[in-house]
């Protein structure tokens, strides 16, 4: 008629004991639809940060090609244009140096910015021996082969 003690719990937990394995189930849910949730808003802004990416690359591509035809226009004997020309070709080198730094934001740049400034301090000694009249065919061959390695660089990135 009466259980002994030893029988009488089979099975059965302390109140107590059910409570913290509810919190515990809830909490466990919680956790699950706060990874799920940081999921579905994480994976569109790393899409976003993968096709901005590639629209800089792409930007500084057509920028670097514009800069090696108008670097081809130069002549070698210095003609009246030959200012106006290097003046687009330091805009081009900018234009690429700005969009490498916006482009590595997030982490490496695309391109070495040394490169980038080597460039234009050759554009810049061009120009000045350009305006006083100096020989400035060695100018133009180191610009000619500096903007055809940049230019096989940036279409070589992806």
């Amino acid at each position: 008629m009466y259980r002994r003690y030893s029988q009488g719990t089979d099975g059965i937990q302390p109140r107590s004991q059910v409570r913290i394995n509810r919190i515990k189930n809830i909490l466990i849910v919680l956790l699950a639809a706060a990874v799920v949730t940081l999921a579905f808003i994480a994976i569109p802004g790393m899409q976003n940060k993968q096709s901005e990416r590639a629209l800089y690359i792409q930007k500084m591509q057509s920028e670097c090609d514009e800069a090696v035809r108008q670097t081809a226009m130069l002549s070698r004997n210095a003609g009246a244009d030959s200012a106006a020309i290097l003046s687009r070709v330091r805009s081009g080198i900018y234009a690429v140096r700005t969009l490498n730094t916006l482009a590595g934001q997030s982490g490496r740049t695309p391109v070495n910015d040394e490169q980038l400034l080597t460039l234009q301090n050759t554009v810049d000694r061009y120009l000045s021996f350009l305006t006083t009249g100096m020989d400035t065919g060695e100018y133009q061959t180191n610009l000619q082969n500096g903007l055809t390695d940049l230019q096989t660089l940036v279409n070589g990135l992806e």
